[in-house]
C-alpha cells in the first residue's frame, strides 16, 4: 500500500502516479464482510496534493477495471471504472466532537488523518468503492434468467408460459362484507 508523509509534500505541491496491483488491493478489501466483485486490471492512480495550512488537499483520477456478476442473467462481466475526486484531509486533533452536527457539503469530501501520513492507496480504493454500482448489471436491457426453468432469457425466450398476475388486491374481490 501507497503511504506518504506530510514532511515529503513540497510548498508547491506534489504530482504522483502509481499502480496497485490485485495483491495489494485484494489485502486492503479482505476486512470488508462481502466483497461482490473481482480486480481485473491493476488500479491506475493519478494524485495532485497540496498543503492548506494544516490540511491536505487532494485532486485525483482512479481507473480500474472490475469483474461482476450479473445480479439478473448471473454472467460475469468487465466494468471498466474511472472517478475524478478532490478530498481535503484535515488533521485528526481537529475532528469536531461527539455531538450531533449538521454535515455540509463541503464536510462530505473532507476526511482525517493522524500520525503525519497519509495513506494515498486507501484513499483512492474508498474512492473506487463509491462508485461500484449496487446492482450491476451486463448491460441496461438484461432480461435475466426464466423463474421457471432458469434459461438465459437474453440467448432466447423459453417455453414457459408466463403466469398471469393478478393484481396484489384481487384476493379482495373474493371477501364479502356484511
Amino acid at each position: 500500500m501507497f503511504a506518504l508523509k506530510l514532511d515529503e509534500i513540497p510548498e508547491q505541491g506534489l504530482d504522483l502516479q502509481w499502480k496497485e496491483e490485485k495483491a495489494s488491493l485484494l489485502g486492503y478489501v479482505k476486512d470488508l464482510s462481502r466483497i461482490d466483485f473481482d480486480f481485473e486490471t491493476p488500479l491506475q492512480a493519478e494524485v495532485k496534493i497540496q498543503k492548506a495550512g494544516q490540511s491536505v488537499v487532494i485532486t485525483g483520477k482512479v481507473e480500474v477495471t472490475l469483474r461482476f456478476q450479473c445480479v439478473r442473467c448471473l454472467k460475469e462481466f468487465s466494468y471498466p471504472l474511472a472517478t475524478t475526486f478532490e478530498l481535503t484531509l484535515h488533521p485528526l486533533k481537529e475532528a469536531p466532537s461527539e455531538e450531533e452536527t449538521e454535515v455540509g457539503s463541503e464536510e462530505m469530501e473532507s476526511s482525517f488523518f493522524e500520525g503525519g501520513e497519509i495513506h494515498l492507496s486507501e484513499i483512492v480504493c474508498e474512492q473506487i468503492f463509491l462508485e461500484i454500482p449496487y446492482q450491476p448489471v451486463c448491460q441496461e436491457g438484461c432480461k435475466g434468467l426464466c423463474p421457471k426453468c432458469g434459461k438465459d432469457l437474453n440467448l432466447s425466450s423459453c417455453g414457459c408460459g408466463k403466469e398471469e398476475l393478478g393484481s396484489v388486491f384481487s384476493a379482495l374481490k373474493k371477501l364479502k362484507l356484511d
